[in-house]
This record gives C-alpha cells, sequence and structure tokens, in this order.
C-alpha cells in the first residue's frame, strides 16, 4: 500500500472514531445555546444544528435529513481539515 494510501485510510479511520464514538445523550448534557453542534436523531439522521435556549427547541442547517423534534443526542463539530 502506497504512503498516500495510508494516509488516507488513517484519516477515515479517525473520521469513523470521532463520529462513532463523540455523541452525548442530550439526557446527559446540552450543548450552549446557539453553538453549532452536529445533532443525531433516533431514526439515525445526522445533521448540523444548534440548541435554543429559551424555548427548549433544536434548529437544524444545511442537511437533508429532517430530524429537529427527534434529537437524541449531539456532538461538537470535529476541527476542519489542514493543508499541507
Amino acid at each position: 500500500m502506497s504512503k498516500e494510501n495510508n494516509n488516507q485510510e488513517n484519516k477515515c479511520n479517525e473520521l469513523y472514531t470521532l463520529l462513532t464514538t463523540g455523541w452525548i445523550d442530550i439526557e446527559k448534557s446540552l450543548p450552549e445555546s446557539g453553538k453549532c453542534v452536529l445533532i443525531y436523531s433516533k431514526n439515525g439522521g445526522v445533521a448540523e444544528g444548534c440548541f435554543k435556549n429559551p424555548g427548549f427547541f433544536w434548529e437544524q442547517w444545511r442537511w437533508n435529513a429532517t430530524l429537529t423534534d427527534e434529537v437524541t443526542h449531539w456532538m461538537e463539530l470535529p476541527k476542519p481539515p489542514t493543508c499541507s
């Protein structure tokens, strides 16, 4: 396997690990009101959005999955990639 392919595989593995281990149950903790996070619904949809308080509701942006009424977990957005 080439060094470039190995680096790509490592990046994919890191992203998979991040997306499968960083979820926070909304019963345990909520993000800061208005802070952009990833949100996860009980039907398996993932989107970008934020928690709004006062009002205690979720707002969703930019992804096609509609899930704001069924949010069960959230996580911080990953750091953006760096150019090398």
